[in-house]
């Protein structure tokens, strides 16, 4: 039979008529169209040549319409998320990526672009996100340089995530069904020949059905197990030998050996191939689906928020896609929907559901001027809200990317089991050698040494070592998510996991973060309305709690906030501000008194003091009162039950800080803590082997945040609370800490039982295997199943989780 020519870049047969040939150094080269030629010469031109022998497809071609494709600028231009005038963001859905290194290939060619600053694709779920300056490059310019290279990209939408899980999924299906039908014939003829075989059977009747049986096995090893032979085949290119190799090497012994005795007599195993194929895409099927399930932790939060809004515009209300949506647009929400995006109130007064943010099912009564988050529910009237973010942008959008980050990151956990992966299958292939030798020199029947040999490759199984700690992650850090408990990846899972000691922050960490003025002491020849007036002025530009409650305050009084010249912030300190009389400090007593401020004795008990001077003169003091939040005392107790020391970090002074720490019961205070200082505290902490974990607002304790082992802020999920640290709580309730700590518990020591349970499988089955004890069907049953559990298993975490800490109704779970 003449050989099929495949063509050299995207491996489909070539129909003669189609037939293109390129000449390209020295070597003629056949491609199946004009398309495919020219990705191949780009991919050559860029010096990347590698990626031919690096990539690993299971499938062939190119999709459907990839040459052809045009792409809508006004539609695209709706996905861009701006960062600046020079930064902007897209996020994409890329069909046609088939292993790691098309990853590479995308990554590699579309970061050389002009304008293109940075290029991350994640192999998982196939979505890309590509930073760029829009002044160089434009939304249309890089899709068409995507579909040059034969990849065919969609604007990111949750429509286009489904559909190619829908399309994965159905595909597996398939060739499952296909497998599963006519291995079900096939075992009719089997249990013939094995009847047969104990009673006697005609010879000509015998050899019909023989033929029978490999009539109706061929489509299930060609069709069905197309996909192992053709992922065996890149594995031996690119020398990183898989499991498909060990699938295919068992197949094809089997059956190759069944022809060889249904021609020149003996018995065949035409039913062992078909077995194989079928039971493992049973299990891939399973694996599949039960991996789709955990990751829907993401679609739900992306289903919170419509995909349409109403917009108005003098005066009409017009139905738009809420991803059209841009800030200061006005909007309508009626009672029962939800926010499309992003908001805040310009009219109007509601009740809102928030437990999909917050967790907290109660409805929260909201006022003009008030923040609304996307995927919050309306419940009792109708609002005009002015959009504040993008779609793209959005709280509960932030939410999904982080947690599809995290289910990406790799614990260092799973380094063991990435190791060991990469010798398993060279081991595998020389074991069952062996077997086959031990066996064929026993003078046993060389059928039976071929099937022992044959049930060492099958049995063997390193998807189980593979699967062990992502699945974990995945449902981890999906159920974490849906009581708004935000880990930046697996490695922040696997160190809260090992966290000894929780360093907090005061201020809007233990206490509300709500503080009000309680008392007002003005100097000596000074009113309190001039104090506030002088204190106003120079915190109008701050965001810290302390100043917001200063300008509440102010505003009460009828005083206008304003900044009446430059001010610059001392960190942990104080402010300090250049103004007409001269310079004014305000801050903390040890502040002024290094500034040459002579500072009286006040009488603040354990209220915190924040004082004012004028030119070098004590202008008077502020006595704040900032209460402890209700479920703090039951938190720190909670968490020192669990083993861990907790200890108080604050910039205020020693009474005021000592009160907080004995009403908690908190083993050892720090007062008086610049941020500099708290971070040189928690580096000695480190130093002597402790694994710190450090509880702050997100805003004035980056330092602190970012030299501990993980940093937690806890800011009801601020924008900097989201970028600065490594475990976000989106709801500011210190019960959410404890629940981190035992889901990130939890989670390794579900890793290592599903370590313990890959490892042990491995070898126990393997020397059953090669001793003959185990027939290659029941190898494919074991193998299948191994994979299966551990992924169940790692489900049972999520069920777990669930039960220990119940979610509110209508919140998202996996």
């Amino acid at each position: 039979m003449a050989s099929v020519d495949l063509c050299i870049h995207c491996n489909l047969p070539i129909p003669p008529s189609d037939l293109v040939v390129d000449e390209i150094d020295g070597r003629e080269l056949h491609f199946c169209c004009h398309g495919c030629q020219g990705v191949y010469r780009i991919i050559r031109s860029a010096g990347l040549n590698s990626f031919y022998q690096r990539r690993d497809w299971s499938e062939q071609g190119v999709p459907a319409g990839v040459y052809d494709a045009t792409f809508n600028e006004t539609v695209l231009e709706g996905h861009v998320t701006k960062r600046s005038e020079i930064l902007a963001e897209i996020s994409l859905v890329i069909e046609g990526i088939r292993c790691s290194s098309c990853v590479w290939l995308l990554e590699k060619l579309l970061g050389r672009h002009a304008g293109v600053i940075d290029v991350r694709i994640n192999y998982g779920t196939h979505r890309a996100l590509i930073r760029f300056n829009p002044q160089e490059i434009s939304p249309i310019q890089i899709f068409s340089a995507v579909r040059r290279l034969g990849y065919l990209p969609h604007p990111f939408t949750f429509g286009a995530v489904q559909d190619a899980a829908v399309r994965e999924q159905r595909s597996l299906l398939i060739r499952f069904g296909t497998a599963a039908f006519l291995s079900m014939q096939l075992m009719g003829f089997s249990f013939a020949l094995y009847g047969g075989y104990f009673h006697g059977i005609d010879p000509g009747i015998r050899q019909t059905i023989q033929y029978l049986a490999a009539a109706v096995t061929t489509p299930v090893v060609f069709y069905s197990g197309w996909i192992f032979f053709t992922g065996a085949w890149r594995s031996l290119k690119n020398r990183t030998p898989s499991m498909d190799l060990l699938i295919s090497l068992g197949v094809i012994t089997a059956y190759g050996y069944s022809l060889y005795a249904l021609f020149f007599g003996g018995e065949v195993y035409f039913e062992t191939a078909a077995m194989i194929i079928t039971l493992i895409l049973l299990g891939r099927l399973f694996e599949n689906s039960a991996r789709n399930r955990a990751l829907s932790s993401i679609d739900k939060l992306l289903r919170l928020a419509p995909d349409s809004a109403n917009r108005i515009v003098d005066e009409e209300i017009l139905v738009v896609a809420s991803s059209s949506l841009t800030p200061g647009d006005v909007i309508l929400v009626r009672p029962g929907e939800r926010i499309p995006v992003d908001c805040r109130i310009l009219d109007g007064e509601t009740e809102l559901d928030e437990s999909t943010i917050t967790g907290e099912p109660l409805p929260v009564l909201r006022r003009p001027g008030d923040g609304l988050a996307a995927g919050t529910l309306n419940l009792t009237a109708s609002l005009k809200l002015t959009v504040e973010r993008v779609a793209a942008e959005s709280f509960i959008a932030r939410m999904a990317r982080m947690v599809e980050e995290a289910q990406n990151n790799k614990a260092p956990i799973q380094f063991l089991a990435d190791r060991v992966a990469t010798f398993f299958v060279p081991c595998v292939a020389l074991i069952a050698a062996g077997t086959w030798l031990f066996w064929f020199f026993r003078a046993v029947p060389h059928t039976d040494a071929l099937l022992n040999a044959v049930s060492v490759l099958i049995v063997a199984c390193p998807c189980a070592l593979g699967l062990a700690t992502p699945t974990a992650v995945l449902v981890a850090t999906g159920n974490a998510a849906a009581r708004g408990i935000l880990f930046r990846g697996g490695d922040v899972l696997e160190r809260t996991a090992h966290i000894d000691l929780i360093a907090f922050d005061k201020t809007g960490t233990l206490t509300l973060g709500k503080p009000s003025i309680e008392q007002i002491i003005p100097a000596p020849g000074r009113s309190a309305k001039d104090l506030l007036l002088l204190a106003s002025q120079i915190e109008s530009g701050s965001n810290h709690p302390i100043a917001l409650s200063i300008l509440a305050r102010a505003r009460a009084e009828g005083i206008k906030t304003g900044a009446a010249g430059a001010v610059e912030a001392v960190p942990g300190r104080g402010l300090r501000m250049t103004g007409i009389s001269g310079e004014v400090l305000i801050g903390s007593r040890a502040f002024l008194t290094n500034n040459g401020v002579t500072v009286p004795p006040v009488a603040s008990g354990s209220l915190t003091e924040v004082y004012l001077s004028l030119a070098g003169d004590w202008y008077g003091a502020l006595l704040i009162h900032d209460p402890l939040r209700e479920e703090a005392r039951q938190a720190v107790t909670r968490l020192q039950q669990a083993g861990l020391t907790t200890v108080l970090l604050t910039g205020d002074r020693a009474e005021a800080a000592q009160q907080i720490s004995d009403k908690l019961a908190i083993a050892e205070t720090r007062s008086n803590q610049s941020p500099a200082d708290k971070a040189a505290w928690i580096d000695r902490q480190r130093q002597a082997g402790h694994k710190v974990l450090m509880v702050g607002d997100g805003i004035n304790d980056a330092p602190a945040l970012s030299s501990a082992d993980v940093g937690c802020a806890m800011a009801g999920g601020t924008d900097i609370a989201l970028e600065t640290s490594d475990l976000v709580l989106t709801r500011p309730n210190l019960e959410r800490l404890h629940e981190a700590i035992y889901i990130a518990r939890k989670a390794l020591q579900f890793i290592k039982q599903n370590l313990f349970w890959a490892f042990t499988y491995n070898l126990i089955t393997i020397p059953l295997a090669a001793s003959g004890k185990l027939a290659p069907v029941w190898a494919a049953v074991a193998m299948a199943t191994s994979s299966v559990l551990v992924v169940g298993n790692s489900l049972r975490l999520g069920r777990q989780i669930r039960r220990t800490f119940p979610v509110a109704k209508g919140q998202t779970t996996d």
